[in-house]
């Protein structure tokens, strides 16, 4: 993925998504964009799992993941792609527990969590620093004229 996004010319999230689809010859990385690139909903779900799940340490040397409704607790995880899997219950409660969990977490409201808008004076910076980069089709899409947000730093 890293050299191909270092090869190619990309202005705007729809390039990524190519890049991502042609980064891999047989097909495992895939792009998946929320509500057809038009932006992504953050959940706060710290709050909810965390009374019932174990954190997986060491999460950032692990590439592949693999979650089955059949085994639920239970994690995959892989440190390269087609190497071995090791398994991991993440669960902190018993087994015959888990249809009370389930009916637990489904019946928590999660919050959706709102990132503050960039602050003007990033703003700016990106629009006279960053957007003569972008190609001029792409300059309005990527690196929009700044505007007033209550925020100036």
């Amino acid at each position: 993925m890293k050299n191909s996004i270092e090869k190619t010319t990309v202005d705007c999230v729809d390039h990524i998504v190519e890049v991502v689809k042609k980064s891999s010859t047989s097909g495992l990385n895939k792009a998946q964009c929320y509500k057809n690139g038009k932006g992504f909903q953050y959940l706060e779900l710290n709050s909810v799992l965390g009374i019932f799940f174990k954190k997986l340490s060491g999460l950032q040397k692990y590439q592949h993941f693999v979650f089955e409704a059949t085994n639920p607790g239970v994690v995959k995880a892989q440190m390269v792609a087609n190497g071995a899997y090791t398994e991991f219950n993440l669960l902190k409660a018993r087994k015959a527990c888990v249809s009370e969990i389930t009916k637990k977490i489904k019946s928590f409201s999660i919050p959706v969590l709102t990132p503050p808008p960039l602050d003007y004076k990033r703003q700016e910076y990106l629009y006279h620093n960053i957007r003569p980069f972008f190609r001029d089709e792409f300059k309005d899409i990527t690196c929009q004229r700044p505007t007033y947000t209550g925020n100036l730093d």
